[in-house]
């Protein structure tokens, strides 16, 4: 395959390697977490999930073995497809929407949402209001949104010159992965993510990119859009997935900090 990113095959049109490439997190903790804000902010189990920008849905099997019920929405229709083969096959109540981040409709209102790993991908400030709103268009009164490393706390981490570089190994596949943030609107804060994935699988070799216009999300115009859109009252932040590590508290530099929100 070639290695030009405008002619190479897309990331996302690739789940199963883009999956192994992801594969870093602890699923369950995750899941664990979510549960205990749904016990600290909800007082109660929140039975129906939604997973935005769900990708190849790593969270839906755990979610699935504790009783939830899982709505997956995605942009890629590559990406639904790899996900509702893994729901057929771990016999979970799953269902899928393909619609953008920025705005979608539910066929029923859901108890908790989450995006993961930053897939915040909206590319302006209308976009943002408008994800915002479908949000709380889509959650119950009382329902929680949990953002994972969507607010940017330290643009200096998120615009290293050289990007993020990982391996991972699945299966006798090895993915080596490279995220770059650069910046190319300042005044509009907004940047292009690129993803390169250097797939190693058995004899073949792949090279796969994927690029995207995010805008990026500093924490006091966050809170100053919530306040202005009035449904969400703001429940806290936190850094690395730890909720003994309250943002104001944590340690420098911060990993993969999570927000959560509260719909009214």
């Amino acid at each position: 395959m070639t290695d030009d990113p405008r002619t190479a095959p897309d990331c996302y049109a690739h789940p199963r390697y883009y999956e192994i490439a992801f594969a870093f997190r602890d699923i369950a903790a995750e899941v664990d977490v979510m549960q205990a804000l749904m016990q600290r902010h909800a007082g109660r189990p929140l039975q129906r999930v939604l997973d935005l920008a769900c990708g190849p849905a790593p969270h839906l099997a755990e979610l699935a073995r504790r009783g939830h019920s899982y709505t997956g929405l995605d942009a890629s229709a590559e990406m639904l497809a790899h996900a509702r083969a893994k729901a057929e096959a771990a016999g979970a109540s799953a269902q899928f929407v393909q619609a953008a981040m920025a705005d979608f409709e539910l066929p029923a209102p859901v108890d908790f949402a989450f995006t993961a790993l930053g897939s915040l991908y909206v590319a302006s400030t209308a976009q943002l209001r408008s994800h915002f709103a479908a949000v709380a268009r889509a959650l119950a009164p009382g329902g929680l949104y949990l953002l994972d490393w969507c607010v940017q706390f330290e643009p200096q981490q998120l615009f290293k010159p050289d990007g993020e570089r990982w391996q991972m190994q699945e299966g006798g596949i090895t993915v080596d992965a490279q995220v770059e943030m650069v910046p190319t609107q300042p005044a509009e804060q907004l940047f292009e993510e690129r993803l390169t994935l250097q797939v190693s699988d058995g004899a073949a070799r792949h090279t796969l990119h994927s690029r995207a216009t995010k805008r990026a999300l500093y924490p006091q115009e966050f809170l100053q859009l919530l306040a202005s859109q009035g449904v969400f009252d703001f429940a806290g932040w936190w850094n690395a997935w730890d909720l003994e590590q309250p943002i104001a508290a944590a340690a420098q530099p911060l990993f993969r900090p999570i927000a959560l929100l509260r719909r009214r």
